[in-house]
């Protein structure tokens, strides 16, 4: 579960058409904490006038640091062509670009990505390009408190903005009296976001205030005054995009729940995983598994036809192409002729496996960084995952919502792969093939840019949203779990036995013999593992994880399920591997 990366217009000052300009420095709060800033430098070097924007940004999450940079330079030439070059830094290595515009061909913008094939972007009526031009707007609209709408392109995210500002009268801040206010807001591609904006005509820019995630975010001038921290804003955003849901102990397992929403509803996409019901409620479906004839599909060789052609492609994020895949592939080592649903198991587990520093600092690193070196959190797992499964033939995409995690319910990002006529998420953060249930799908991503994965859609979705679990099946929230004497079953089929024990649920936690902690879990990670003993049960052989330290017994029973027993001594825990049975109910 991450953040969402945020994409901060840099705010312009005054720029004198025919003169070099000062640097233009600014500061930015999340949430009324100061998390970075912003600058503007505008000079003539060989006759050509440049502009060059900068924005840095730190942002905590789970108590870890992580750090976005845009560097953004626009180049104007005698003739009026426009040349520009841009690098993103959200990770160790960054996202880098350059493109073209000519009076020649003003409809049409020509980008080269690093890393990615080159594309021409239609340019809209009255779309402004210039860094100059947009600030001469804004500073006519101050000078004649007139409306003004400005359409922007974002290089970064490949993406046309719209900002759309009436003017609400004079607001003068300190050492800018003749500053105005306008309110409006700003749309980039499928989230939109007010806008609150301080213009002087005069200086040009000075305050921009808008929000996600219902966390406000100000940039304004750096010899403005720092805002007044109000209360309750020291949250951060990361944080503020969790919920708390209500314990179970067997929810990684659920195959059927429901949820009902409390406050506004975005418009979800409907599928055989997520069916909408009456009264603002959703039925959550873990995907069933392939029926014969869709695990034997085979992997798409030769030219992809139709839809297929989009998600078996590379792009900057997904380059697969690349030689350093070579090697990947060869550590994979999959024998010919598999079909599609193996490759994917096999992929979604090989990524769990490679990404072996599950790092919260990385804000999105493309899956060739991944590639070489394996750190990150959701996204990272997803983009590897898509590209590899691209590169063996297998259709995939990306998938931005929420999961359900325990008692946590937040951002995520997984993968969904193509089988006939439907797609089946599988989550290779989590080593799940199908994915489990208890997840909120926002909406998918073909990954050809960045602006195409759609955080900032998920944030502001889940502002103001709460998600209520109503029911497991046909049983409500918490009551599909039945003790009958030393076994315990769970709604969906799973079942778990121990000859002689005892089984207490209470509030949502289960326990065994009054001592251990029974919690089904995600596969864990090697972090997870480190400094236990690997043990195997003297009968059955299976296996398990011990940690000493904290007296926690990890258990493998198959078919992707794990369970997390707390409170176990050593020798119990050969007990437990010994003598737990879990059947299931194809069993």
């Amino acid at each position: 579960m991450r953040a969402s990366p945020l994409f901060v217009a840099a705010l312009s000052g005054i720029i004198l058409l025919a003169q070099e300009a000062p640097t233009r420095t600014y500061r930015q709060w999340v949430g009324g904490q100061e998390v970075g800033g912003a600058s503007q430098e505008t000079k003539t070097l060989g006759g050509a006038r440049v502009v060059r924007n900068r924005e840095w940004m730190s942002l905590s999450r789970l108590g870890q640091e992580i750090r976005q940079e845009v560097d953004q330079t626009a180049r104007r030439a005698a003739d009026g062509s426009l040349a520009f070059t841009w690098r993103l830094q959200l990770s160790k290595e960054p996202f880098e670009g350059k493109a073209e515009w000519s009076p020649a061909d003003p409809g049409s913008l020509t980008i080269q990505p690093l890393n990615g094939a080159a594309l021409r972007t239609p340019v809209p009526a009255g779309a402004v390009l210039w860094p100059e031009d947009l600030d001469a707007r804004l500073i006519e609209a101050a000078r004649l408190r007139r409306p003004v709408q400005a359409i922007t392109f974002s290089f970064p995210v490949q993406q046309w903005s719209t900002l759309t500002l009436e003017p609400a009268g004079p607001d003068p801040l300190p050492g800018f009296p003749d500053a105005v206010r306008f309110t409006g807001q700003e749309t980039q591609g499928a989230s939109s976001a007010p806008v609150e904006a301080w213009i002087s005509p005069s200086a040009g820019e000075l305050r921009q205030r808008t929000e996600l995630g219902g966390l406000a975010i100000l940039m304004q001038r750096a010899e403005l005054p720092p805002p007044t921290a109000r209360a309750g804003e020291a949250e951060g955003f990361f944080e503020r995009t969790l919920q708390t849901l209500p314990p179970h102990p067997f929810q990684a397992w659920l195959r059927d729940l429901t949820l009902r929403a409390e406050g506004s509803v975005p418009a979800l996409p409907e599928d055989a995983q997520q069916i909408r019901l009456p009264e603002g409620r959703w039925r959550l479906v873990r995907a069933t598994d392939p029926s014969a004839a869709e695990a034997a599909q085979l992997p798409v060789t030769g030219t992809p036809k139709g839809d297929e052609v989009r998600y078996l492609a590379p792009s900057p994020l997904v380059p697969f192409r690349d030689p350093a895949f070579d090697g990947l592939l060869r550590r994979l080592a999959l024998p010919p002729g598999l079909p599609r649903w193996e490759v994917a198991k096999r992929v979604t587990a090989f990524v769990f496996d490679w990404i072996t520093d599950k790092d919260f600092t990385v804000g999105f690193a493309s899956a060739l960084e991944v590639c070489r070196t394996p750190r990150g959190d959701c996204t990272e797992h997803g983009v590897l995952a898509v590209a590899l499964l691209r590169r063996l033939g297998v259709p995939a995409r990306g998938v931005t919502g929420w999961v359900g995690l325990g008692d946590t319910l937040g951002l995520h990002f997984w993968v969904e792969v193509k089988l006939r006529d439907r797609w089946v998420p599988v989550d290779p953060t989590f080593d799940q093939a199908p994915a489990s249930a208890f997840r909120i799908k926002l909406g998918d991503t073909d990954l050809a840019d960045l602006g195409s994965v759609g955080w900032e859609s998920a944030a502001l979705a889940f502002s103001g949203l709460r998600w209520i679990p109503e029911r497991e099946g046909t049983a409500p929230w918490g009551a599909g779990t039945r003790i009958e004497g030393d076994q315990v079953t769970v709604s969906g089929g799973s079942r778990l036995r121990l000859p002689g024990g005892r089984w207490q649920l209470e509030r949502g936690r289960l326990t065994l013999n009054r001592t251990w902690t029974v919690e089904a879990v995600p596969r864990p990670g090697q972090a997870q593992l480190k400094g236990n003993r690997r043990l195997a049960g003297p009968r059955t052989f299976r296996e398990g994880w011990w940690d000493p330290e904290d007296r926690r017994l990890w258990m493998d029973l198959g078919q992707g399920r794990w369970l997390r027993l707390e409170g176990v001594s050593e020798v119990a825990a050969y007990q437990l591997l010994d003598q737990l049975m879990a059947p299931t109910s194809s069993s």
